[in-house]
């Protein structure tokens, strides 16, 4: 039905024209004729709601940029470095450990009393090349993966709230995706990371997290009792991240919510973790205008509302991966793909007044 009401609104409103919207590269956010009309003004997300709402920062942006830090300040309250936290920047030797910009995300939370969640301690990307070219037996990976961990949730201890501890370990059938955790450890490799990283803080809460747990019935399923026999094994996990790399159009809002409620009920907080919504449509850029715009602001109302129905002590927080347009890793892969709350220039957009929404009203 929401495909449909699409597709008149396109053949209704005629071909919509993408240099009308922030142009082509850096330009500012312009449509000819028809502006969309903005519909609230900026309110301090974080203030309006009864949970926390993050966002992914970049670190040497946050550093040196001041209109995107009191951004940041002002609306959320709770940040996920994108990838300062990433074994491939803090771990880049094996006897080197770098922990400058943890410690300034360390200190930045601490002063603006915002939540800070780890991302992400054991990930089939983001690897070091000197991991990458390791060679050593069984056990010897085990002395690393142990390594790894509790240096790096250890130097954090009580002042890094949660972590991804595991990081898109999972196929879209069910299955193990290949890794070189996978390859020389085997399954237990995720076991192990869990009860190495519950060692080295036991206050921290812990996740795993994965993309399309909403749009793939048997990778939701795989996840989910995985990690709820690890549960049942005394294995420390607290919660689910479900990514939400979401569109315009997709997945439905019911197989939104039937997998957060899913989650839920084995016993697992939910963190909508990386939220954007794509205009990226098979591959392409949908052309631009407002009754676009509309849809995506109708899209993130929604999905913000529905999260508010799961149980207060399920709800870890909703975070968005990245500030503005601009800042998305969507930004270059998809043609200037506008995901995010706030344009280019870091106004906010509809999709900012639907998120507001959701939460109020």
């Amino acid at each position: 039905m929401k495909s449909v009401l699409f597709i008149l609104i396109l053949m209704l409103t005629g071909p919509l024209n993408l240099d009308t919207y922030h142009g082509r590269n850096e330009n500012a956010m312009r449509f000819k004729g028809s502006e969309p009309v903005v519909t609230c003004g900026r309110s301090g997300l974080c203030r309006k709601a009864d949970f926390p709402i993050g966002v992914a920062v970049d670190v040497s942006k946050l550093i040196r940029d001041t209109d995107y830090r009191n951004l940041i300040v002002s609306e959320f309250n709770s940040i996920t470095a994108e990838q300062s936290m990433k074994a491939s920047v803090l771990h880049p030797g094996k006897d080197n450990y770098n922990f400058n910009e943890t410690d300034f995300l360390i200190d930045f939370c601490r002063q603006h009393n915002m939540r800070l969640h780890g991302h992400t301690l054991v990930w089939y990307k983001g690897i070091p090349k000197w991991m990458e070219k390791f060679k050593g037996d069984k056990n010897a990976w085990d002395v690393l993966l142990k390594d790894h961990i509790q240096t790096v949730v250890g130097h954090c201890r009580g002042r890094v709230r949660s972590w991804d501890v595991v990081n898109e370990a999972f196929n879209d059938d069910g299955s193990l995706r290949e890794s070189i955790w996978l390859k020389n450890m085997g399954p237990e490799y995720i076991e192990k990371a869990f009860r190495y990283a519950a060692e080295a803080d036991p206050s921290a809460m812990l996740f795993y997290n994965d993309f399309d747990l909403e749009s793939r019935p048997e990778k939701l399923k795989a996840v989910v009792n995985y990690f709820r026999s690890l549960k049942a094994k005394g294995v420390k996990i607290d919660g689910i991240g479900m990514q939400m790399h979401i569109s315009i159009t997709f997945p439905y809002l019911t197989d939104i919510n039937l997998a957060a409620m899913q989650i839920e009920e084995a016993g697992f907080a939910v963190h909508y973790s990386e939220f954007d919504i794509t205009m990226v449509k098979t591959g392409k850029l949908w052309m631009m205008n407002k009754h676009l715009l509309r849809l995506q602001e109708e899209r993130i109302k929604e999905v913000v509302a529905a999260y508010k129905n799961l149980k207060p002590q399920s709800r870890f927080g909703i975070t968005m991966w990245g500030l503005s347009d601009a800042d998305s890793w969507l930004y270059d892969k998809n043609d200037h793909d506008r995901p995010l709350l706030f344009d280019t220039k870091n106004r906010v957009k509809p999709a900012y007044c639907g998120f507001l929404k959701g939460l109020t009203e």
